[in-house]
C-alpha cells in the first residue's frame, strides 16, 4: 500500500514538472517570436525613413545679373513723393539757391535738345537775384543800397546789360558778343523788384529778365499784373518760373506739365508776348521736365547751377551766378571774372 502511494506521488510530481517545463519552454518560444517580430517591424520602419538632408537650409548662390540702365518716368515714383510744395518764404528759397541741384548735369541726357550752332567760345555772366530788401542773414535778399552799388560798378566799367532776345541772338550766333555783355535775372517776382529794383536799373538804363509764378500774383507779397505790365514796358523781360513755384521733381508728368504750360499760358495772355524761356523753381528738374519743355516748344531754361553761361551747355541747363546779398563789392567783382 505504501509503495502504491509512493508511485502515485512520484507520477504526479513528474507530470507537474513536465507541465511547468512546457510552460517555460512555451514562454521562451513566445518571447523569441515576439522579439523577432518587433525587430522586423523596426527594420521595416527604418527602411521607409527618408535619408537626412545634408543641409536643411539650402544655400542659394548669389547671381550677378547685368545692370540695366532704365529711365523711370517721374510719374511712376511712389505716391508719397508726389507731395505738393508751395512757394516758401525767402529763407527757404535761399537754402535752395545755395544747395546743388538734385539732378546733376551729367545725368540729363543730351538727346532731348540740340545745341546752338555756334563755334565761337562765348561766356556770359548771368546774375541771379531774388528779393531787394533789408533782411539780415538772408543771402538771397540784397539791400537796395548794395544793388545800387553793384549797378553803379557795372555802369562805371562799361558793362552792357542784355535783353533776353539779345542774349539768345548771341547764344545762337546771329549776333557777335558785345564787350562786357551781362544778363541780369530776378527770380520769383517779389513786389520789391517793382518798388526798389526797377528804379535803380532805370537810373542806369539797364535791362533785366524776371521769372514769375503767375499763381502767386495778387497775393500782396508778390507783384500784381499791373505792376508786372509796367515793368515789362520799362524794359524788363517776363518769363515763367512755374505756375505755383513747386519742386518739379516731386510731381508726376501731368502735374509738371500743368506747372510749366499754365505759367506760360497766363503770361502770354496777360502780356501778349512769347513766354518760352523757363526757369526751374529751386533749380530742380529731371528727365521728365526736359522732355515736357521740348515737347511744348520751350527754347531755353535757366538753372541755379553755378558758372558762366556758354553755348556748350544744354540750352535747358543754362548756368547762372548767384549774387550773395550778404557779400561785399569785392565778392561781386570776383563773380564777374
Amino acid at each position: 500500500m505504501k509503495r502504491m502511494v509512493l508511485v502515485s506521488m512520484t507520477t504526479s510530481n513528474w507530470r507537474f514538472t513536465l507541465i511547468i517545463g512546457g510552460m517555460l519552454i512555451a514562454t521562451v518560444f513566445i518571447w523569441i517570436l515576439a522579439s523577432q517580430s518587433i525587430s522586423s517591424t523596426q527594420m521595416a520602419v527604418d527602411s521607409r525613413v527618408d535619408p537626412p538632408l545634408q543641409d536643411p537650409i539650402p544655400h542659394i548662390k548669389e547671381q550677378h545679373l547685368p545692370v540695366l540702365s532704365l529711365e523711370i518716368p517721374n510719374d511712376e515714383l511712389p505716391k508719397q513723393q508726389e507731395q505738393t510744395i508751395l512757394m516758401t518764404p525767402l529763407a527757404a528759397e535761399t537754402n535752395a539757391t545755395l544747395t546743388p541741384t538734385a539732378t546733376p548735369f551729367a545725368t540729363v541726357k543730351d538727346s532731348v535738345y540740340s545745341k546752338a550752332s555756334i563755334t565761337a567760345q562765348i561766356s556770359i555772366p548771368v546774375l541771379n537775384y531774388h528779393s531787394v530788401t533789408v533782411q539780415p542773414g538772408n543771402t538771397a535778399a540784397i539791400t537796395p543800397a548794395k544793388l545800387e552799388e553793384q549797378m553803379q560798378y557795372l555802369a562805371d566799367h562799361g558793362y552792357k546789360t542784355l535783353t533776353l532776345n539779345e542774349f539768345i541772338d548771341i547764344w545762337e550766333g546771329r549776333e557777335k558778343p558785345k564787350a562786357k555783355a551781362i544778363l541780369l535775372t530776378f527770380d520769383d517776382g517779389y513786389k520789391d523788384n517793382y518798388t526798389a529794383a526797377l528804379p535803380i536799373l532805370a537810373k542806369h538804363n539797364f535791362r533785366a529778365t524776371m521769372f514769375i509764378s503767375p499763381g502767386m500774383v495778387e497775393d500782396g507779397y508778390f507783384l500784381n499784373w499791373e505792376e508786372i505790365k509796367e515793368m515789362h514796358k520799362g524794359g524788363w523781360d517776363i518769363q515763367p518760373h512755374g505756375m505755383t513755384h513747386q519742386n518739379l521733381t516731386q510731381l508726376n508728368t501731368e502735374k509738371q506739365t500743368f506747372e510749366i504750360t499754365e505759367a506760360r499760358r497766363q503770361i502770354e495772355k496777360e502780356l501778349g508776348i512769347p513766354a518760352d524761356v523757363y526757369c526751374y523753381p529751386f533749380g530742380e528738374r529731371n528727365q521728365t521736365t526736359l522732355h515736357i519743355l521740348k515737347e511744348h516748344g520751350f527754347r531755353y531754361a535757366f538753372t541755379i547751377d553755378q558758372g558762366m553761361a556758354n553755348p556748350d551747355q544744354n540750352p535747358f541747363l543754362i548756368h547762372r551766378l548767384f549774387v550773395n546779398g550778404e557779400a561785399g563789392l569785392n565778392s561781386f567783382k570776383a563773380l564777374l571774372k
